[in-house]
């Protein structure tokens, strides 16, 4: 027992050691671009959360991971749905509920760097990249200064005050929309279009083509947040459905311990209570564990045997027998090497072996002479009985 304990304190060192270790590390920072409510990383979107609670004063803001489609049911007449991510894509299912959910006098903002299939089609645009698919040559984008900016283009908005972003993170713009029922709301400092309101029925869509301007990056700069804040404006106080599966898809937990893994006090004793039950199998498993006897496996004795026959019909002078069981052992052999039947030692079986073994003829036409010549005598000397088995041997090397 006093052996098992030196093991636990080896290892709650170890174990001590690996958390400070963790702590006294400086953090690092995940760059990976999310969008995600509760991700605090650069480009994850807690602050956005945090925000829009004071945007629309006050008014209900649902979160989930489900499709518009899912959502047809709980959304209101009036409310608003928002999206947030890198592309945006839908299918007919969702295109129809969106489109009779705004004829109806609801509101969708979408913000994405792309918008494709049925979608852009329905309303008739389309984005691109400035940064590389623009007029500026070469030389101009080399010169171009790291950071861009926006601005508001609606005369409701300032449309003097600028808001500044790496150039790289908002170089996507409109290029085509229908102008009959779009309004564009903001601009980059190449004055092209970045965020429009397309009127459809009695409610709008607003676009925006410049997602990274959401993240907690770019939100918690300067006065970025009032960019933020001023174009969700156009969307009325009501009740908010904010989905993130046109991002991260579901993102939920399929194991039935779905509600144990997503209360945080209840997974970590979860996992202690696994990680205990791992150490103590360890522990007991080695204490209890019985000597494993070493068996020695049985002896092959089947050369001893041949060994001791050979020798006692050899000192027994019987080398007749021994030649003839020779004969027969290599008899058998040619039948499973190759394929002979029938087998009479005599000249076609000379020419036969010949050319099946690929032997010299000598040897072959001298073998059966030999083999011949022990089956037609009563008894052989010692010599001719040695002289018999080189010649096997070569005719086997």
């Amino acid at each position: 027992m006093k052996k098992d304990w030196k093991y636990i304190l080896y290892i709650g060192g170890a174990f001590g050691l690996f958390l400070i270790l963790k702590l006294m590390t400086p953090k690092q920072h995940d760059w990976t671009v999310t969008f995600a409510r509760n991700d605090k990383n650069p480009f994850g979107g807690y602050a956005f959360g945090k925000l829009l609670p004071s945007i629309f004063d006050g008014a209900n803001i649902s979160h989930g991971f489900k499709t518009i489609y899912e959502l047809k049911d709980s959304l209101a007449p009036t409310d608003n749905l928002l999206i947030v991510a890198g592309n945006f894509t839908s299918d007919k299912e969702d295109l129809k509920v969106m489109l009779n959910h705004v004829n109806k006098g609801g509101n969708v903002f979408i913000s994405a760097h792309y918008f494709y299939g049925s979608f852009s089609d329905t309303l008739g645009l389309s984005t691109h990249d400035d940064f590389f698919d623009g007029e500026d040559t070469g030389a101009d984008l080399l010169q171009s200064h790291d950071s861009s900016a926006l601005q508001f283009a609606a005369l409701s908005m300032d449309t003097t005050e600028q808001f500044f972003y790496r150039k790289n993170n908002i170089h996507n713009y409109f290029r085509n929309f229908d102008s009959t029922r779009t309004t564009v709301i903001a601009r980059n400092e190449s004055r092209l279009p970045v965020t429009v309101r397309v009127r459809w029925g009695k409610g709008n869509f607003i676009l925006n083509s410049t997602p990274m301007a959401f993240t907690n990056i770019y939100l918690l700069n300067r006065e970025n947040h009032a960019f933020i804040a001023n174009t969700l404006s156009f969307l009325p106080p009501r009740p908010v459905h904010w989905t993130e599966y046109y991002q991260t898809g579901r993102m939920e937990i399929s194991t039935p311990l779905r509600f144990v893994l997503t209360t945080k006090p209840l997974k970590w004793a979860y996992y202690i209570v696994l990680g205990t039950l791992v150490l103590f199998m360890l522990f007991e498993a080695k204490r209890k564990q019985r000597i494993i006897p070493v068996i020695t496996p049985l002896a092959n004795t089947t050369l001893e045997f041949v060994n001791t026959i050979g020798n006692l019909y050899y000192q027994r002078a019987e080398h007749k027998n021994i030649a003839e069981k020779r004969i027969h052992y290599f008899m058998d052999q040619l039948r499973t090497r190759y394929w002979l039947s029938n087998i009479t030692f005599n000249e076609a079986f000379v020419q036969t072996l010949t050319q099946k073994s690929g032997k010299p003829e000598a040897d072959v036409r001298a073998l059966v002479h030999t083999i011949v010549h022990i089956q037609s005598r009563d008894k052989i000397t010692a010599d001719e009985l040695l002289d018999f088995n080189q010649k096997i041997e070569k005719f086997n090397g």
